[in-house]
């Protein structure tokens, strides 16, 4: 199991633990057993506002842009292909040389990251749908 609870190093280089009750009250589970402890810098994961243009833009206009090439895709299937191609990172076995592939969830994504894969969704489909995706906030007009 895995507690993970965000502080901040004052000036006098004490630490201070947000909900500090429940940290002591869920550390007991460990009682007489080694565990380890790691601390590092908090980084901002991707926000609401760039999920929500994601799912709502550049997913839907994905699917939109495979359909009109030929390709029976739902939202689901056009996310985990992004996913798949943008957020796949393969671990390699030293001993054996096996290969193991494990996709990274957009919500592990901090917001520079989530904007670089957002980047490169909207590069490839200019290239190989000939669509563009706007960037965020920006106003288009719909041809009906």
């Amino acid at each position: 199991m895995k507690l993970i609870y965000n502080g901040k190093v004052k000036d006098t280089g004490k630490l201070h633990i947000n909900n500090r009750n429940q940290f002591l009250k869920d550390i007991l589970m460990f009682l007489g057993k080694e565990i380890t402890i790691t601390v590092e810098k908090k980084r901002r994961t991707r926000s609401l506002s760039q999920n929500s243009y994601y799912h709502a833009v550049v997913v839907k206009m994905v699917r939109e842009g495979l359909i009109d090439v030929g390709y029976k895709v739902s939202i689901e299937q056009t996310h985990d292909l992004l996913k798949k191609t943008y957020l796949q990172k393969d671990i390699v076995n030293e001993k054996s040389g096996e290969i193991l592939s494990s996709t990274k969830s957009t919500t592990e994504l901090s917001t520079s990251e989530f904007m670089d894969f957002i980047a490169e969704i909207q590069q490839w489909a200019t290239e190989y749908l000939s669509i563009e995706i706007p960037d965020p906030g920006t106003q288009m007009i719909m041809e009906i």
